[in-house]
């Protein structure tokens, strides 16, 4: 990308907001509990920015069985009571979006009443609305670049002028699959030593865990150099 970004599209779950532990607990209890055996850590990597049709589908089919049919309802309550306890925002995300001064939406594997949810009880509702996006509009998935091409479109900007933000391999692929830049976020609690290498295998262009530094990440991608706040990124994450 040649030219300053025309709009950002940040993923919501570990990146805007520290939930994918929170989700990924209650999906593995509440899945173990229905017959198939999962951790926590399992769940995070397999499902991380999948959404949750998908994930029911892909374990459905291991099972060789249906699912409960309350499991769904089951997950959302115990979610629901661990943002309202637990659930918080990453740091320094709000000042940072105010800082852009680039158009902002937000695209997410989350269905709308969880996503409405995490970004009201981390008081980051009103930076993004009305541009908040679910999969649920969309045919497809993550990883499949719908719902990033879908947010574009309703935001009026090409592709090729769009940055997303990411935290998953799914949502790094859609957004390569659209034909946007994709920059990899792992500074959530989910992400292990070993995941910056593994969004940057995925296709992320630059991979960061301090979202103060994005501003000068933009700046950097926009000139097709790194700024001295990525830098410091660049090799905190590879140490």
């Amino acid at each position: 990308m040649d030219t300053k970004p025309k709009l950002i599209i940040f993923d919501c779950d570990g990146v805007l907001v520290d939930s994918e532990l929170i989700a990924s607990a209650a999906e593995a209890e509440e899945i173990t509990r229905a017959g198939h055996s999962i951790s926590v850590e399992e769940a995070v990597e397999q499902f991380a920015g999948v959404p949750a049709t998908d994930m029911y589908r892909i374990i459905e089919n291991r099972l060789g069985m249906p699912l409960p049919v309350d499991l769904s309802a089951r997950i959302d309550a115990r979610v629901r009571e661990l943002y309202l306890s637990e659930l918080a925002a990453i740091d320094r995300v709000r000042e940072t979006v105010r800082a852009l001064q680039i158009p902002c939406c937000v695209a997410s594997s989350s269905a709308p009443n969880r996503l409405g949810l995490a970004l009201a009880k981390t008081e980051l509702f009103d930076l993004f609305y009305p541009n908040v996006f679910s999969t649920v509009l969309v045919r497809h998935g993550k990883p499949a670049p719908d719902i990033f091409l879908y947010a574009a479109e309703k935001m009026g900007v090409p592709a090729a002028d769009c940055i997303v933000v990411e935290d998953s391999i799914a949502g790094v692929t859609a957004a390569k699959a659209a034909g946007m830049t994709a920059l990899g976020f792992v500074g959530g609690g989910h992400c292990p030593p070993s995941h910056a290498a593994r969004l940057k295998e995925a296709g992320a262009k630059q991979v960061f865990s301090r979202f103060e530094d994005l501003l000068a990440i933009i700046e950097g991608t926009s000139g097709e150099r790194l700024g001295p706040s990525e830098l410091r990124s660049e090799v905190a994450l590879t140490m």
